[in-house]
């Protein structure tokens, strides 16, 4: 999978709360990278079906894009 569609996918997974609803866009983007976090979190503990068969330094690289998006 590509690192674009990784970004998108975390910023679509996270947009939402179940309790308030629709996330702002700086929320979202701070959900992501949290979310991209935990993913790299599972790839550098081996947990590599947790962490959707991508490695280490692809979440590097999605968590450096949505950080490039948060400015």
């Amino acid at each position: 999978m590509t690192t674009r569609k990784l970004v998108n996918l975390c910023l679509r997974s996270s947009n939402s709360n179940p309790y308030t609803g629709m996330l702002s866009k700086e929320d979202n983007l701070i959900a992501a990278i949290e979310l991209a976090k935990l993913f790299k979190n599972f790839a550098d503990t081996g947990q590599t079906n947790e962490a959707m068969n991508v490695d280490s330094l692809q979440w590097d690289e999605v968590i450096s894009k949505l950080k490039d998006k948060q400015k």
